[in-house]
Order: C-alpha cells, then structure tokens, then sequence
C-alpha cells in the first residue's frame, strides 16, 4: 500500500475542518506536519484547530517562520497576542550567549549533534545542572535547537507531560528541559 501524498492529506485535512469535523481535521494536519514539517498551509489550518492559545500562536509562529510574508498568520498572531499575550515570550527569548571560557571549565559534556530539520552539524554543551549552552537556532535553518524534536527522548510522552509541553506543535518550540539531549552524532 503507497502512502497518500502530503498535498492530498492537506487536502483531507482542510475540507474535515470545514465539515466542522475538528478533531479529524487536526489530527490529519499532525500527520501532514510530521511528513513535512514546512508545510505553511498545513500550520496556518492548525492554528484554527487547536483549542490551547499558545498551541495556536506556536502554529502561527511556525506558519511565519516558514513565509514570513504570511498576511493572514500575522494577522491572527496579532490578535492572539493582544487577547493572550505573548504565550511564548520566555521560550523564544534572545540565543544563549556561547559559553566564557571561565563557563567552559564548569562544562560536563561538550555535545556535536545534527539539526532535526536540515542535519545541519551543530556544537554545544550540556552544563552540569542539566542546562544547555549553544546556538538557540539552527544557523542554516533557523530551526529552534532546544526543542522536543531535537532530543533523543523526542518519542517519550512522559517527558513532556511533566514539561506542560502540549500539541503536536509545541514540540517544535523552544522549552527548559533539563533532560534534554541531543542525539549525538
């Protein structure tokens, strides 16, 4: 059996929504996210389908990351933003400076691991209380580093339960888990 092409699963996707078929509809706009991940259209119907505000600005965050000119993601994460607030102002907060070399000597693992979107090869350290130090983005993607999808415990659920780490689209933003690792290369 052949796997149904993206464009036709976005497809599905967006007319169960119409239907007012929600859940369906999200759960089809997960699979077509998981498949390609820069799929504008598939975040931009997400941000619709989903019931948390802050999963609905991740969606249009990603949404914008991808087509910056998005109008419409704009649009909606203005008013989120005005209704909300930032919902995601301490996870997407300036890049983490590189270490001092005084950091340098407290440093447990120094980490060589590759970007989940574009394999690019990064360099980081895991500090000793757990907390990482290195780029925040991916310098040739811009992909958040820190994230759920870049960690080796990325298919544990209980891991991001006990972060309050919702959504499909959450995994995708930066977060503060002291167990995150990258799979190293």
């Amino acid at each position: 059996m052949t796997e149904e092409p993206v464009a036709q699963m976005l497809a599905r996707a967006i007319q169960l929504v119409r239907e007012r078929r929600k859940e369906e509809g999200r759960g089809l706009l997960l699979r077509v996210i998981e498949r390609d991940e820069n799929n504008e259209q598939a975040w931009l119907w997400l941000s619709g389908v989903v019931d948390d505000p802050r999963d609905m600005q991740v969606a249009l965050v990603n949404a914008l990351t991808i087509n910056p000119t998005n109008e419409q993601a704009r649009r909606g994460l203005v008013m989120l933003r005005q209704r909300y607030g930032d919902l995601l102002a301490e996870e997407i907060a300036a890049p983490v400076p590189a270490p001092a070399p005084a950091q340098a000597a407290d440093a447990e693992e120094p980490i060589t691991f590759l970007c989940y979107n574009c394999h690019t090869e990064l360099e980081g350290v895991l500090l000793g209380d757990g907390s990482y130090v290195g780029p925040d983005t991916c310098f040739s993607c811009r992909a958040i580093v820190h994230c759920c999808e870049n960690c080796s415990k990325k298919r544990e659920v209980a891991c991001r339960e006990r972060e309050g780490i919702r959504g499909g689209a959450a995994t995708k933003t930066r977060n503060k888990c002291l167990e995150w690792r990258p799979q190293s290369i």
